[in-house]
């Protein structure tokens, strides 16, 4: 079924996409809370594997780097991935939402999209990792002197593993708005499209939609900063647990609106069937789910134009 968008928006359904995103956690809290949990536990079990004892060199650096992204990234961008499609699942009200996922083809774009989330979060990582040895090189002539270098600090780790959690957050939030790749989540998994073809329709949903690039940004910067200030260090591991489940559903609710108009492909395809019923005068064959029911979901709640 081929999608209607992009097509441009206005703030003020960004504003909806965000009450949206919350009506469908809400509406099955149980799943939503369960794939929260999967970013904490997933890290815990990364971090907690006896090959970095031997494996990491005691000045940190490079290699370092690699682990930290590894193991608070990873799980994390799974975890969103696998929440933009739990959203998707409960809102069709099809199937069961776990038994629509839990499937071979289901279950391989899933993988497929979050490891695609994980390398662009490496990728952003590396850079500003090199941005920083640049800028801030190591004073020989001092260790030549017998001044001792300062103490090796992990790069973007905080002291918690919920404050380093919402740290990475952040920087999957900048390399979306930097790359233009907002919908490439969406598309990917949903429309398994080539990256190519994913990331042309990303940049130009966000042209007709510029709006969008400085909310991210923000967003990006503040979840960034935030767990290493001290006075919101509590507020950030709050944080740090809902928000990237809510990330996964942000991005469906978007998507569905930008490129779908905010109706499923059932709905599209029983508001094609009326459409032509009364052009051709012909009997419908199949009736719009929606359009009898006053109780619409929460992704298509929006106001009529």
């Amino acid at each position: 079924m081929r999608d209607f968008g992009p097509r441009a928006l206005t703030p003020r359904d960004g504003w909806d996409w965000l009450i949206q995103a919350w009506q469908l956690m809400w509406g099955r809290p149980g799943l939503f809370v369960t794939v929260a949990l999967l970013v904490p536990a997933g890290t815990a079990v990364l971090l907690a594997l006896p090959v970095w004892e031997w494996w990491l060199p005691p000045g940190g650096g490079w290699v370092a780097l690699l682990v930290t992204v590894f193991c608070y990234g990873l799980p994390l961008s799974l975890t969103v991935t696998l929440a933009c499609g739990l959203a998707r699942a409960a809102n069709r009200k099809k199937l069961p939402a776990a038994r629509q996922l839990f499937n071979r083809t289901a279950v391989k774009a899933l993988v497929k999209t979050g490891l695609f989330l994980f390398l662009l979060v490496l990728q952003g990582y590396l850079l500003a990792y090199w941005v920083r040895d640049q800028l801030l090189p190591v004073d020989l002539a001092a260790v030549d002197y017998g001044v001792p270098p300062p103490p090796p600090v992990n790069f973007g780790v905080t002291t918690t593993v919920l404050g380093t959690q919402l740290s990475v957050l952040g920087s999957a939030l900048l390399v979306l708005q930097v790359l233009l790749a907002w919908f490439v989540i969406p598309l990917r998994l949903f429309r398994e499209l080539p990256l190519s073809v994913c990331w042309r329709r990303s940049a130009l949903a966000v042209q007709l939609n510029p709006w969008l690039l400085p909310p991210l940004g923000l967003a990006g910067l503040a979840l960034l900063a935030l767990p290493f200030l001290d006075l919101f260090a509590i507020p950030a591991q709050v944080l740090a647990l809902p928000l990237p489940v809510y990330l996964g559903t942000l991005l469906y609710v978007a998507w569905n609106d930008v490129f779908q108009g905010g109706a499923e492909e059932e709905e599209i395809v029983a508001i094609q069937d009326q459409w032509r019923a009364g052009v051709s005068g012909e009997p419908v064959s199949r009736q719009c789910p929606a359009a009898p029911h006053s109780n619409r979901r929460p992704a298509e709640s929006r106001r009529r134009r």
